[in-house]
This record gives C-alpha cells, sequence and structure tokens, in this order.
C-alpha cells in the first residue's frame, strides 16, 4: 500500500485517540469519564466498553475501577456471580503484551470448552468481536479496557493501534479518578550480594542451600536476609520476596533458575 494512502487511512484513528486522550487526561470525574467512554466506544463502531479491576467488583468496593456499560447478562456472569478469574478476556490479559483481538484469543492461551462456552453467550448478547488492552501496574490489582460489540468483525484489526492508545489512558484516567495519584515513594535499594541471597530465596532455596551456592557461611546469609527482611519491612522470606519484586529489586525472570548449558 503506499505510503500517502496508508497515512490517510490512519489519520482519523490518531485524531481520534488523540483527542480521547487529551479529554481524559482532564476528566475530573467517573461520571465525566463514562461519558467520554460511550462517546469514543460509537465513534470506534463499538457497542459496549469495560474500565474494570480484574477484582471481586460485588457491592463496588473502594479503591477498584468499575466503569462500563455492557450487558446486563455477561455483567452478572462476570461480576455478581464473581466468575471474572474464570473469563478468558481477564485470563488472556495476563499473557498479553498488547491489545488482542477476541477472534485471536486461542493464540494466547489455551481454549478449553468452559471459555468457548463463555465466549458463545457473550456473542449471543451482542459480543460478537473486542479488543482488550490490559493494564497493568506494579503493586497494584490488575486491570483492562475493552471495547466489543462491533458492527463490522472485520474492521476490528485496524483498530488495534488507536485502541492500544485509546485503552491505556482510559484506565489511567479512570485509576485516577478512583484511587487518586500515586506518590513516588523512596525505593530501597539491595546490595549486592542480599540481593543475590533473596534471588535465590524466591526459588525456594533454603538458607544452607543459599550458602552452598555463593560459598557463604550460613550466619552471613541469615544476616544478609534478616538485613534485606529489616530493609523493605519484611515478615518472612514470602513477604520479602514479593516486596523486592514490587520495587523493582528483582525481577520475576530472575525467579527461574537457569538450567546448566
Amino acid at each position: 500500500m503506499p505510503a500517502d494512502r496508508w497515512r490517510s487511512r490512519l489519520a482519523p484513528s490518531v485524531a481520534l485517540a488523540d483527542a480521547f486522550i487529551r479529554s481524559a487526561r482532564a476528566a475530573a470525574s467517573p461520571g465525566e469519564l463514562a461519558l467520554l467512554m460511550e462517546a469514543v466506544t460509537a465513534d470506534l463502531g463499538f457497542r459496549y466498553y469495560a474500565l474494570i479491576h480484574h477484582a471481586d467488583l460485588r457491592g463496588s468496593p473502594p479503591g477498584r475501577v468499575d466503569v462500563r456499560h455492557y450487558p446486563e447478562a455477561v455483567a452478572a456472569r462476570i461480576i455478581d456471580e464473581g466468575r471474572y478469574r474464570r473469563d478468558p478476556v481477564i485470563r488472556a490479559c495476563a499473557f498479553a503484551d498488547g491489545a488482542f483481538l477476541w477472534s485471536e484469543l486461542d493464540r494466547i492461551i489455551h481454549l478449553d470448552r468452559h471459555d468457548r462456552r463463555c465466549l458463545e453467550a457473550g456473542q449471543a448478547e451482542g459480543l460478537n468481536e473486542g479488543i482488550t488492552v490490559p493494564s497493568v501496574l506494579l503493586g497494584d490489582c490488575m486491570g483492562s479496557c475493552t471495547f466489543a460489540g462491533i458492527k463490522s468483525p472485520k474492521r476490528a484489526v485496524r483498530l488495534l493501534g488507536p485502541v492500544q492508545m485509546i485503552g491505556i489512558f482510559a484506565f489511567q484516567a479512570a485509576r485516577r479518578l478512583v484511587i487518586g495519584q500515586r506518590q513516588p515513594r523512596p525505593t530501597p535499594r539491595l546490595h549486592p550480594r542480599p540481593r543475590d541471597c533473596v534471588i535465590l530465596a524466591g526459588r525456594g532455596m533454603s538458607n544452607k542451600e543459599i550458602a552452598r551456592t555463593l560459598s557463604l557461611t550460613p550466619r552471613t546469609v541469615d544476616g544478609y536476609m534478616t538485613e534485606a527482611r529489616e530493609l523493605f519491612g519484611a515478615h518472612d522470606r514470602t513477604e520479602l520476596v514479593v516486596s523486592a519484586i514490587f520495587a523493582g529489586e528483582i525481577g520475576l525472570d530472575e525467579l527461574v533458575a537457569r538450567q546448566p548449558e
């Protein structure tokens, strides 16, 4: 496709995303954000939208995002009956690296009979195709922005880029309006040797096993682990490892033991 023709097709979607982002960043209440979501949903050609935290939303718990216009039957199953953890779209968010089409869910997760029944039930309610954008913030519950029920399903793939942009800023605005702006905090910093000990503890090693692996004495390892727990205010090893991950001091990939070559 010639570059000028490609740009002419892309320009309206980019302009729509830009206008939404500016408005969402200025939104002063969840109600105002809901009106913006209704407008952009229609402009994109969808019928429904959902900005939700992947948590138990029954009773509208404080500090949880739940801004949506969704078919009642589907919302009742996912939220009122608390089945959100088994919903295939919500489950796929943990494995997707960006916006994804519902029609391509089987490329992200294995779909069993229960999953296919869920998708078929959604289709019966008008959710023939959707795009979901995962929202992950370290230390916060996972969430997502979804647009679903489009008149022309074949057109959905062309909306992945604009919806990715819109979804990121939509959930960012929802989090700000519902939870408030997070204030930056000083990050505890582990010294190299205590950090090595925490990583190995996260792999399930005892202090004695850590000592043998790092050629240290068990007493030295005990001291490093105590130092690390005090630094993060952690009461046990599990809380220490989780706190170090949330602080960005160690990565989840480091907790997977490397196989010898």
